[in-house]
């Protein structure tokens, strides 16, 4: 039990003080804009957007370095179709975002497995990182990766989609509880083993609270997203891998990283988009 209460304690300091893990392939802003354009007739908007960014909470509670429980880390990275257990409008919506999601065909493959277009190439994010550390070879290729998908970010909401921070602030503060009762049937009820109830409200919990505080600073008017985005980078640089930089370092990473992925970072968005529609047929 004490060691139940300590994570519990670990986690909730951590919901205050980091933003988005950088290990994931597209920040959670991206995730919801692919799901978006895969089913845009769909009706539970805020469920498909939820759903879109929920398979990277496996993150959160998978972190070897604090030897945190596993809940979700064979989901993320494993193809998993929840649509045969779902039931209702929100939980089929939350089912078809997360779908999108997946690293063997959906939005996480072509982040950092396969790039878009070119045969044996490595994912977009993953190649833009590459670029950026030849720049800034001291950077580190998970700070790398968190700018790249910031920048990619900030240019889908600001060239494409002004209210993209308003939705995925909006979808993560209002997703139906239903949706976490389907994770709950799947992974807890039907697969003991695999996690527990409290290993799982506690990572949503956790998830959650980040993923306020990033939609937070995406919200925000251009440039002051930018800014709110540096200010969080400069504390998670420090927070989770002991990197001193400050906010205007990080705004030049940033800055750098738009510049790396402003000419084609729309190819790579819809190339996902279209590689994802021709799986679903």
């Amino acid at each position: 039990m004490k060691n139940i209460l300590k994570l519990v304690v670990f986690l909730m300091v951590m919901s205050l003080t980091s933003v988005p893990t950088p290990v994931q392939a597209f920040n959670p802003a991206t995730h919801l804009y692919i799901a978006d354009n895969v089913f845009p007739d769909c009706i539970n908007k805020i469920d498909l957007y939820y759903g879109s960014i929920a398979p990277d909470l496996a993150l959160y509670v998978a972190n070897p370095e604090v030897n945190w429980p596993t809940a979700f880390v064979d989901t993320h990275y494993t193809y998993m179709d929840l649509r045969s257990n779902a039931y209702g409008s929100r939980q089929k919506a939350f089912a078809k975002g997360w779908l999108t999601h997946n690293e063997e065909w959906g939005a996480d493959h072509w982040a950092h497995i396969e790039g878009f277009g070119v045969s044996g190439s490595l994912g977009y994010v993953i190649e833009k990182a590459g670029d950026l550390l030849v720049h800034f070879p001291g950077l580190g290729d998970d700070f790398a990766h968190y700018a790249i998908e910031v920048a990619i970010d900030l240019l889908l909401k600001n060239n494409h989609d002004p209210k993209l921070g308003a939705k995925l602030l909006v979808a993560n503060w209002l997703r139906s509880w239903q949706d976490r009762y389907l994770l709950a049937k799947v992974l807890v009820w039907q697969r003991p083993g695999r996690t527990d109830w409290l290993t799982l409200a506690t990572a949503e919990f956790t998830f959650r609270s980040i993923v306020h505080r990033y939609a937070m600073a995406l919200a925000l008017p251009f440039p002051k997203d930018k800014e709110a985005l540096a200010g969080l980078g400069a504390q998670l640089a420090w927070e989770m891998y002991g990197i001193d930089i400050t906010p205007e370092v990080v705004g030049m990473l940033l800055e750098a990283a738009l510049g790396l992925c402003e000419y084609d970072y729309e190819c790579a968005i819809l190339f996902t988009i279209e590689q994802i529609q021709n799986e679903l047929q």
